[in-house]
């Protein structure tokens, strides 16, 4: 006789269905507006960093998302006034203006209305 054994495997699985955009300056959420189905906000994608070390120069990038212009200009302003920057020959920024966009489902998932 051959019986059949079943052998049953939970495992944890993590998924991230949404993903706000939030203000590395001001902490505060993008401002998100309709677009059809969607909700999108513009944002700047700001990158800093140096060529003071040669190859581990790669350790000094930051990034960090500003949701407006006052704190786009807040941070460069702290930035340009920092000890490093100031000291540094090749300290360099890289601002980029982006789009956020939250889908139909995410804003569902926010509100706590879809499972």
């Amino acid at each position: 006789m051959i019986k059949n054994i079943t052998r049953k495997v939970l495992r944890e699985v993590e998924e991230t269905v949404s993903s706000v955009g939030i203000c590395d300056i001001c902490g505060k959420e993008f401002n998100y507006k309709p677009r059809g189905r969607e909700k999108i906000a513009i944002y700047y994608h700001i990158r800093t960093g140096h060529y003071d070390w040669g190859n581990d120069s790669c350790e000094s990038v930051e990034n960090r998302d500003a949701c407006c212009d006052e704190c786009l200009s807040r941070f460069t302003q702290e930035w340009l006034k920092d000890a490093d920057v100031i000291d540094s020959d090749s300290a360099y920024i890289e601002i980029h203006k982006d789009l956020h966009v939250l889908e139909e489902t995410d804003n569902e998932m926010r509100k706590g209305g879809a499972e």
